[in-house]
């Protein structure tokens, strides 16, 4: 029995192992997410796979297996210390503990699973011996998981069985729902965690301010709430808006609570929502049931849907499958999943063979194309500074990979919570277009630009960009409707595109080719 616990053992840690190794950048931003200074970051990552891999190993090794359960004990107990920490304090970075295949954020279901883990640790250091006490708590700790982890599993199974990447930008049946943080009507912050506290299922509308169909809906979503508040949680994501200041009381009209402000639609875009009103449906468990609905008579189609009567609990279900099953063939699926990925051809080019020796810095042109940690302001909402005119402060987002600016890589190398603006097409999907305002208006340029991670929200920078007002600017924000151009300052460009020319010739040289966004389509701007 002892040796079934060690070989399952020696399966999670290979393959936390492997998959972190095929997920080097991410596992730098999750080091770093967790507190750790930027420029150990990197050595740190490569200690944690070297790690796993020898404990993966150790275990593997009969002579050796007790060894390694010490071991896998220590790093469970470290991992579990760090995230326990986070948590504590209100944080909850991405995890990376299986590289690209998860990258859930941690929770305390995270510190529960490694509890389970570290039971099964304990059992192979005894030697077998202490079963029945070992068995108490793997019980415990695996209805602790199942429980508290309902999103956090369904997360890692659905990664094993390769539905889903952390790149994925389409929402689908199945798929855990995208994480967000916003803030209400009364300045309070909600994530799909606090939304879903209850133990409901949540059914989320997007509305957006510049909507007149989703002004007559909110009425009825007032009845919705108030009718059926002990069956289903319903929160409206209102996009469009200067500034990410709470909502007003009456900004929507009559009533509705948890009208949360989504000022630069991020959340909308990281739904695939591309036209409102609409919705979206999320089980008690985190789970998305439902693609998009639009209109009116799609959104109360989900409501009914939401309504009916539900059959067993799948956290029960996923109890009795925990119990009954082992690590065994999910490490076969994690394996086959992680050959996927290390096969995959990168986003927007084909695989190269040199892939694994891709220079940090290429020079072209004028512009220094460099893998490190920047902060990407393509689609950015800003708003101007309080105290220089000369300043726009844009919302951008922290990324790490390739991208471009005109200052050498040393000049904007990231130092502690400070990083840069450059340009890159590595959050853009098909969704996205770029939009030209005609009309002579106020926008951001952030090109090379410093910039602060938010202490609250390491996936976020704020840029001091500069201020410019000209007509004929390109930009990737706005959803192609233009008369955001001149109510909302954006993150933007001129039509020369400074630098991209130069980004496209660098990233076609290593192998990594991309295209950018098409123009907006022709007619009426979106609402």
């Amino acid at each position: 029995m002892d040796r079934m616990a060690a070989m399952a053992l020696a399966a999670v840690f290979g393959v936390a192992a492997v998959a972190k190794l095929t997920d080097r950048g991410g596992l730098r931003r999750a080091i770093t997410d967790f507190g750790v200074p930027t420029r150990v970051a990197p050595l740190l990552g490569w200690l944690v796979v070297a790690c796993e891999a020898a404990v993966a190993v150790a275990l593997a090794v009969p002579r050796w297996d007790r060894g390694g359960a010490l071991a896998a004990l220590g790093l469970l107990m470290v991992f579990s210390a760090a995230v326990a920490l986070n948590v504590s304090r209100g944080r909850t970075p991405a995890c990376h503990c299986f590289g690209g295949l998860n990258a859930a954020p941690v929770g305390w279901s995270t510190v529960a699973r490694n509890g389970l883990l570290a039971t099964l640790a304990g059992f192979v250091a005894a030697d077998g011996h202490f079963a029945w006490f070992f068995a108490i708590a793997a019980v415990i700790a695996s209805g602790a998981w199942a429980v508290s982890a309902g999103r956090a599993w369904t997360g890692v199974t659905a990664a094993l069985v390769g539905l889903r990447t952390e790149r994925s930008q389409k929402v689908r049946p199945g798929m855990p729902a995208p994480d967000f943080s916003l803030r209400d009507e009364a300045g309070r912050t909600w994530t799909p965690e606090h939304l879903l506290a209850a133990g409901r299922p949540l059914l989320l509308i997007f509305s957006d301010r510049a909507c007149g169909a989703c002004t007559a809906l909110l009425p009825q979503v007032t009845q919705w709430q108030a009718r059926h508040s002990d069956d289903l949680t319903i929160a409206v994501v209102n996009g469009g808006g200067a500034s990410e200041a709470p909502l007003a009381a009456g900004d929507f009209g009559p009533g509705p609570s948890r009208q949360l402000a989504d000022p630069d639609r991020r959340v909308l875009a990281a739904y695939g929502v591309t036209a409102t009103p609409s919705a979206v449906l999320i089980d008690a468990e985190g789970i998305v049931v439902a693609a998009p609905a639009l209109g009116a008579t799609g959104i109360g189609d989900l409501l009914a849907k939401a309504l009916k009567p539900r059959g067993r609990s799948t956290i029960a279900r996923r109890a009795v499958l925990f119990a009954s099953a082992t690590l065994v063939p999910a490490f076969a699926s994690a394996c086959a999943a992680t050959r996927n990925v290390t096969g995959a051809a990168p986003s927007g080019g084909s695989a190269s063979p040199t892939a694994s020796r891709r220079p940090k810095e290429v020079k072209e042109g004028d512009a220094w194309l460099c893998d490190q940690r920047y902060a990407l302001c393509t689609s950015a909402a800003c708003e101007p500074s309080s105290t220089d005119p000369g300043i726009v402060i844009c919302r951008c987002e922290v990324q790490d990979g390739y991208s471009v600016g005109l200052t050498s890589c040393a000049e904007r190398a990231p130092v502690g919570d400070r990083v840069f603006s450059t340009f890159s097409v590595q959050n853009t999907s098909s969704s996205t277009h770029t939009m030209t305002c005609p009309d002579r208006g106020q926008w951001g340029n952030c090109l090379d630009v410093v910039c602060q991670i938010d202490p609250q929200n390491p996936q976020r920078a704020l840029c001091q960009c500069k201020s410019v007002e000209s007509e004929n600017y390109l930009t990737f924000g706005g959803n192609c409707d233009t008369r955001t151009c001149t109510t909302m300052i954006w993150s933007a460009a001129t039509q020369q595109l400074p630098g991209v020319a130069e980004y496209q010739s660098a990233m076609k040289r290593i192998g990594l080719p991309v295209t950018l966004p098409e123009s907006c389509p022709s007619g009426a701007p979106r609402a």
